[in-house]
């Protein structure tokens, strides 16, 4: 086993102090966003060995790949790691975003390459040739835009408004096609033209403004104008699923969700990719003609991740087949994590140790963590903790949510229990009617009421007692 040095993404988008919090060191008031725990090319961590001597993890790889990845991993994903390790940090929210799949991955990558355009190059679409699923697991309240509501839910949003662009977005959302609707709406606001846009977005956002919403959308649009002045993505958040995450709940965003994340802590992990296609909430590129082809414009439950129990942990498997995630903890905890593959840990809180089959053990604590490799077999977690590790995919095993508003578990059910459907977010969902009434969003807090900024006071709640924030965790 390797320990792992890892490197800090410093965004602007992240928060001041979740990451010196956990790796123990001081804050120098500059954004922190997000901490990388892996091979990938932009951020890769280094790892020290049994003699003391330090190798980028990439050139640990590419030395010995079947030993280090083992050899059916070697075989499906050549001599690389799959997965990427993130501990996310959002301050403010990020980009609106979409993600391909596979073979839009390859594809894309294929004709950027033909047509000579530089990696780096700003207007880059696809940077490589690989999909990018995602699973984020929260560690407190997680703000995000996840998915196309019903249509009518975003129309009756716009039911008094006057200005042009209202009147526009209802007559896009009228059509009887929920795609067609949704598509047409997303269209309008991502090729709204130069000479029009600003004009038409301050009229919305002030009309918006003014009228004094309620719900999960209430303060969405007037907080993300105000960050982001004459961005479209601001408008076409009344398009999304507005929800909050509770500690231990989990989402899985496959190729095509629409997303953005507003504010929060999380533990993501992803196939390692830097694949993005943005439509708004950003000064980076924008492609919309690419992005509305990629896009699912489908009305789907919130995609909660449900783990199995086994072994002692909490296991996400998602049906990607770059990374599986597990969860061990927060308490006394005495787990194995599989041998198949390789495994990078990351330890939480408090102090455990692992024990490889083959090797020496080694004691981590509180912001450390490590690479095992395919070769050190199965690892044995014990002690007093919390802690994730993220090793690569199988088939899939994970049930998604089936009723918006309703995860169909998270972490939060005891292990070996079924999970209340309603636990932790009872409060969150907001109820809808039938006809032209709002249809229930999922997974909204009471919190998101008042825009995502409120999140900060949940969090405090949430820290002031972290062990009951889990304690159903088993």
């Amino acid at each position: 086993m390797h320990r792992l040095t890892n490197q800090v993404r410093p965004y602007a988008w992240g928060a001041r102090t979740a990451i010196p919090d956990l790796l123990g060191t001081d804050a120098d008031g500059t954004p922190q966003a997000e901490l990388w725990l892996g091979a990938h090319h932009g951020a890769p961590s280094s790892a020290r060995s049994d003699d003391g001597s330090v190798h980028p993890l990439p050139h640990l790889i590419s030395d010995a790949p079947h030993r280090v990845l083992g050899h059916e991993v070697t075989e499906r994903f050549g001599a690389r790691l799959p997965f990427l390790l993130k501990y996310l940090a959002a301050e403010q929210p990020l980009s609106l975003q979409v993600h391909p799949d596979a073979e839009r991955a390859r594809q894309g990558f294929a004709a950027e390459e033909h047509r000579g355009i530089p990696v780096g190059a700003p207007h880059r679409n696809y940077r490589d040739p690989h999909h990018k699923p995602e699973l984020l697991l929260a560690l407190e309240p997680f703000e995000a835009l996840c998915g196309f509501r019903e249509p009518e839910a975003a129309r009756y949003d716009l039911r008094d408004l006057t200005c042009e662009l209202a009147r526009d977005l209802r007559a896009d959302l009228a059509d009887a096609d929920t795609h067609r609707a949704l598509r047409s709406a997303l269209t309008r606001l991502l090729t709204l033209s130069e000479d029009r846009r600003e004009r038409l977005l301050s009229d919305f956002v002030a009309e918006w403004s003014a009228c004094d919403r309620r719900g999960p959308h209430g303060r969405i649009v007037p907080d993300l104008a105000e960050r982001y002045p004459g961005d479209p993505g601001a408008v076409a958040s009344l398009l999304l699923n507005r929800i909050t995450l509770w500690p231990g709940q989990a989402l899985f965003l496959p190729a095509g969700n629409l997303h953005a994340y507003l504010q929060g802590t999380a533990i993501e992990v992803m196939a390692s990719s830097d694949n993005v296609l943005r439509a708004g909430l950003t000064g980076k590129h924008v492609d919309a003609a690419e992005l509305l082809e990629v896009v699912d414009f489908s009305v789907l439950p919130i995609p909660y991740a449900r783990p199995e129990f086994l072994d002692g942990r909490r296991e996400y498997r998602p049906g990607a087949p770059e990374f599986a995630l597990h969860e061990i903890g927060p308490g006394r905890i005495t787990a194995h994590l599989p041998g198949a593959g390789p495994c990078v840990v990351l330890v939480l809180d408090g102090q455990v140790d692992l024990v490889a089959e083959v090797g020496e053990g080694m004691t981590l604590s509180r912001g450390e963590s490590v690479f095992v490799p395919a070769d050190s077999g199965s690892v044995k977690v014990e002690g007093r903790g919390h802690v994730v590790a993220t090793t690569v995919g199988v088939a899939s095993n994970v049930v998604v949510g089936a009723v918006a508003g309703t995860p169909a578990g998270s972490s939060a059910a005891s292990a070996g229990a079924a999970a209340d459907p309603g636990a932790g977010s009872s409060a969150g969902a907001t109820a809808g009617t039938a006809g032209s009434a709002p249809v229930a969003t999922a997974g909204a807090s009471a919190g998101a009421t008042a825009g995502f900024g409120a999140g900060a006071t949940a969090r405090a709640s949430a820290h002031a007692a972290p062990a009951s924030a889990h304690r159903s965790h088993g």
